[in-house]
């Protein structure tokens, strides 16, 4: 499980899980790769790249920090930057979603 080993040693099987999260996830909330690049700050959005980001982010952060960015980065969207989504919410959805996208062979 990607999310639970050390980051630093993600071996193939890993990254792919977290890349067929991310691509899950972003088509769920009707998002392309660019949108995400753009909430992460990063000049580029290949998929690649958007992994790596959220790799570091994990690295620096732990867990709850990776899952705190994804969930401010959902809310956002959801909200159209108007309101603080409901982070337990969010976080609730965000851990259904992995759930699915752990259930499912790569």
């Amino acid at each position: 499980m990607f999310l639970g080993g050390t980051v630093k040693n993600l071996d193939d099987a890993e990254r792919k899980q977290l890349q067929a999260f991310v691509k899950h996830w972003l088509r769920q909330v009707g998002r392309t790769p660019a949108d995400l690049g753009q909430a992460l700050g990063l000049p580029s959005a290949q998929l690649p790249t958007l992994v790596d980001e959220l790799v570091q982010t994990k690295a620096r952060l732990g867990l709850s920090g990776l899952v705190e960015r994804l969930c401010f980065i959902n809310g956002r969207w959801q909200n159209k930057d108007d309101v603080d989504p409901d982070p337990d919410l969010v976080e609730s959805q965000l851990d259904l979603l992995l759930e699915a996208i752990q259930r499912e062979k790569l």
